[in-house]
């Protein structure tokens, strides 16, 4: 396969792993899809078939929910607890990594919904000032609001970045929250954004082992096809990571042989009974994997709890969180 050099000087020893030619007819070809599904307000499932997204009425419903929680005084300590980022890190054993990327170490920002919560970028850069990361991933809902301006959203991740420290730069997805013309202004900001592509990262002496990093459109509502080809495609190199907006595609992603499949989207249920128990996951495949650290098969996943919310600024019995992955070396037994 042939590789583009990707330009921008905060990633070095990064390619793009398609022909530029190739990158804009895929482009093309899946702008003018999502374009289509956004304007029609339709979802599309994995095995076929559309439906209409439900937005109003679970705007309707949410409003209900603030109103209850209003009415009955839980209301503020929702917000409190909405607003009480914590920061994790987290040491990810891997059995195919590379010698070389061994100690890598990535920081996921993940559903921060900028709209929703003022001045959460300084909230974020707080927690990690000081730290340099070999690589920063975004994975997906810039935003709440699902139409309309992105100024507001586009400044404080502008003002994020400018805080942010990486040797491999940016790399992002987009969530279902996002919309297809976000993409070129998400990548004037330093973000190479990878809509069912991926690069590689070279380490080690004369740059002799390499990663492949994959990222998908959001696949909870905007499943093409497009996406598993892709996931297809980069789990041939010896290693590889997807960035999925969701933990939806981790059957497909665990039989294709991805070794680090790392989502969000859940939001850790965002309003969960006592233990973390969610009322809501809002997926449609893997509700088991709503958080955390899991398994599937020989592919390891981490489902970020998100930093923001949607619908209403509250959480109950969950947390909104900054994760940073420790990519470990291990040997396998025997």
């Amino acid at each position: 396969m042939n590789s583009g050099r990707f330009d921008d000087p905060r990633v070095p020893r990064t390619r793009i792993l398609a022909t530029p030619t190739a990158a804009i007819d895929a482009r093309q070809q899946w702008a003018n899809n999502r374009f289509w599904m956004e304007t029609q307000n339709l979802g599309t499932k994995r095995y076929g078939g559309k439906r209409k997204q439900h937005w109003y009425a679970l705007l309707a419903m949410m409003k209900t929910f603030e109103w209850a929680l209003k009415r009955c005084g839980q209301y503020e300590r929702g917000l409190r607890n909405a607003q009480a980022i914590v920061l994790r890190e987290l040491a990810v054993p891997l059995l195919r990594l590379p010698a070389a990327f061994d100690g890598f170490t990535i920081l996921q920002v993940s559903d921060p919904h900028f709209d929703g919560m003022p001045r959460l970028e300084d909230r974020i850069a707080e927690l990690v000032r000081g730290r340099e990361f070999d690589l920063v991933v975004f994975t997906g809902d810039y935003r709440t609001q699902l139409h309309g301006p992105i100024r507001g959203v586009m400044a404080s991740l502008e003002r994020l970045i400018g805080q942010l420290r990486a040797r491999h730069g940016f790399l992002g997805i987009l969530g279902n929250h996002d919309d297809c013309h976000m993409v070129a202004p998400l990548e004037e900001l330093g973000i190479r954004m990878l809509i069912n592509e991926s690069v590689s990262i070279e380490r080690g002496e004369r740059g002799g082992s390499q990663i492949v990093v994959v990222g998908t459109d959001d696949v909870h509502y905007y499943y093409t096809d497009q996406a598993l080809h892709a996931i297809e495609r980069a789990a041939a190199a010896p290693f590889s990571i997807a960035l999925v907006h969701s933990p939806e595609l981790y059957d497909a992603a665990a039989a294709a042989g991805i070794d680090l499949y790392l989502c969000g989207h859940t939001h850790g249920g965002q309003v969960c009974l006592p233990g973390g128990i969610p009322i809501i996951t809002h997926l449609n495949r893997g509700r088991r994997f709503y958080r955390g650290v899991w398994q599937h098969g020989a592919m390891r996943g981490v489902t970020h709890c998100g930093i923001g919310t949607s619908g209403i600024p509250v959480r109950f019995n969950t947390r909104g969180e900054i994760l940073i992955h420790h990519l470990r070396a291990v040997t396998p037994p025997g």
